[in-house]
């Protein structure tokens, strides 16, 4: 019997592990995924995956490096309509690049963090050319705004939270980003927006939810500890865990916290509305304000699974909410068109928070929820140049 020959490694091994860690970064998040699972998921031994990676922060950069590609280049299109077209044709092959940025930048080493945070504020000066040669009437803080929520939307193409077919979704897209790029706004003012906070609650329960959403939202839940939260809250020994047992007692806690929120706010706006017109601006300004005091905390990636399948159960619950008021304003509108509008909204209020320099200033909650409300209602048009 002849022997069997040698099995040779592919040619393209390499992006294949690549390709294959950017997916379980995306899936589990970057602090969870280990280097033997991913060598397993590859088919390899682990010391074959270190052969082309020393360590995990390198595998990290090349993933990033792949996921960015091409985001140096400009837009060459100068109308808003084309040059849209144009953008969403660059990220488009790049399915993970949102939840690349959203979530796992953050663990690269300051210096590629830095490098690929100035390659997005590039791109997003692409927008702000196109922008100003599209409308007239927008002082610079209005201009950044709208920038950086078309880039929220483009974000869209791919995220992982967001499941529709390619079209479905490349029309929600461009729809978004023609109502983004018509949205009015108030002017943006020089007054910057002051956080709440010069008063503490007397609860240390309280002051410990507060503590624990600021830093799951800012750090993350695996780089965020008890003793932290403790620390911020002022509440330590054996006072801190009366009060939450675990990290994840503590999650749970959060996420009901800002769900509770979210339907008392929705409820007062449905009792203060008398048109569907009246009720979706009033809960697109409370989730605004919401988001604000909460931190735009997301649900996922902290590997406490039962607690995330319980908050993502709820939060469709309420979306659903949104989603039936959406229909009723565009009653031809289908439920799945409907969806993305929504899921495209909550997305651009949930980043835009989450970026200081469009965030500090006073004006930032009306006009985010000004633009929000466009992508909902679909009413925004382009303007003629």
């Amino acid at each position: 019997m002849s022997a069997e020959p040698p099995r040779r490694r592919p040619k393209d091994r390499k992006r294949q592990i690549v390709l294959q860690a950017c997916d379980l970064f995306v899936e589990l998040g970057y602090p969870n995924v280990t280097m033997t699972a991913l060598a397993e998921r590859v088919g390899i031994t682990a010391g074959a995956l270190y052969r082309h990676f020393a360590t995990k922060s390198d595998l990290l950069d090349a993933v990033l490096r792949e996921s960015f590609a091409g985001f140096d280049r400009t837009i060459t299109e100068t109308a808003l309509e084309p040059a849209i077209d144009e953008a969403i044709d660059l990220v488009t092959p790049h399915p993970h690049v949102a939840d690349l940025w959203d979530r796992e930048v953050r663990y690269a080493e300051p210096g590629l963090r830095r490098k690929y945070v100035d390659t997005m504020r590039a791109w997003a000066a692409e927008f702000g050319r196109v922008l100003r040669a599209h409308r007239d009437d927008l002082d610079e803080g209005n201009e950044e705004l709208l920038v950086w929520a078309m880039q929220s939307a483009l974000a869209c193409l791919g995220t992982s939270t967001i499941h529709a077919t390619p079209a479905h979704r490349r029309a929600a897209v461009r729809a978004a980003l023609l109502a983004i790029a018509s949205a009015p706004l108030t002017p943006t003012g020089s007054a910057q927006y002051a956080p709440s906070g010069i008063r503490t609650p007397v609860s240390r329960r309280e002051r410990l939810l507060l503590a624990a959403a600021t830093q799951f939202a800012t750090k993350g839940y695996q780089e965020t500890s008890m003793a932290g939260i403790g620390a911020a809250a002022d509440v330590t020994g054996p006072n801190l865990y009366g009060y939450f047992k675990s990290k994840a007692e503590l999650l749970r806690a959060v996420y009901e916290r800002g769900t509770h929120y979210l339907w008392i706010t929705l409820d007062a706006a449905f009792a203060r509305a008398s048109t569907p017109h009246e009720a979706l601006r009033l809960v697109t300004e409370s989730y605004v304000e919401h988001s604000r005091e909460w931190g735009s905390l997301e649900v996922g990636r902290s590997g406490e699974r039962e607690v995330e399948a319980e908050t993502r159960g709820a939060q469709r619950e309420y979306a659903a909410e949104w989603i039936a008021l959406v229909q009723e304003i565009s009653p031809g509108l289908e439920p799945a068109a409907a969806r993305l509008r929504v899921q495209i909204g909550l997305k651009v209020v949930n980043d835009l928070l989450r970026t200081p320099h469009v965030a500090r200033y006073t004006s930032a909650n009306t006009n985010l929820a000004a633009v929000v409300y466009a992508i909902l209602t679909g009413t925004a048009v382009p303007r003629t140049p």
